[in-house]
């Protein structure tokens, strides 16, 4: 069922597919009972990506939850940095501050899919699973070998009291997946 709540697509080819059998229907047997039914699938589909649209499911909050933790990142503004890290691990928002006040980020590009697995039946914790290419250069115009950082980036997330979902440690991991390894970060 998720996958209907989901992805419009799906909805939009079933659609499709299903109009395109019931006109071939109409068109080969001459059968005026198929016009109706044309119609009727139609309006059908078109309120199954109604739904869909009106329908967010827990994996799509998280994935717009991730999105705007690489808009935050990108902003280079420490407050909403820090408002995305949970407060379960001050070392991770410490180390976030150091690197924040190293780092000048131009650009955040996290790729699709993301691929998000729940740990619970509430649905409170869950892992983000996703490609990332993030740009930048030091704030003292020093050189470190590149301006560009790949990563299979890993997040553990959980969802507190007020919501909203935040990062309550990460993983770095070759971009080709975990199975290729763990990367050292540049900094």
């Amino acid at each position: 069922m998720n996958i209907l709540l989901e992805q419009q697509t799906t909805i939009l080819v079933v659609g499709v597919i299903g109009a395109a059998i019931l006109a071939g229907c109409l068109v080969q047997t001459g059968k005026k009972v198929f016009i109706p039914i044309f119609f009727l699938w139609l309006a059908l589909a078109g309120c199954a990506a109604l739904i869909e649209m009106a329908v967010v499911t827990p994996t799509e909050k998280v994935r717009d939850s991730v999105q705007y933790f690489g808009a935050a990142l990108q902003s280079n503004d420490e407050a909403r940095v820090m408002d995305v890290l949970s407060d379960i691990r001050p070392q991770m928002k410490q180390r976030a501050r150091q690197i924040m006040n190293l780092v000048e980020i131009d650009s955040v590009s996290i790729k699709q899919p993301i691929e998000v697995i729940f740990h619970d039946p509430q649905k409170t914790h869950c892992h983000a699973k996703f490609n990332v290419v993030v740009m930048g250069h030091l704030k003292s115009g020093a050189y470190v070998g590149g301006d560009r950082f790949a990563a299979f980036l890993v997040l553990d997330l959980i969802k507190e009291e007020d919501g909203k979902w935040r990062v309550a440690e990460y993983e770095t991991y070759d971009p080709r997946g975990e199975q290729a390894g763990r990367l050292v970060e540049p900094i």
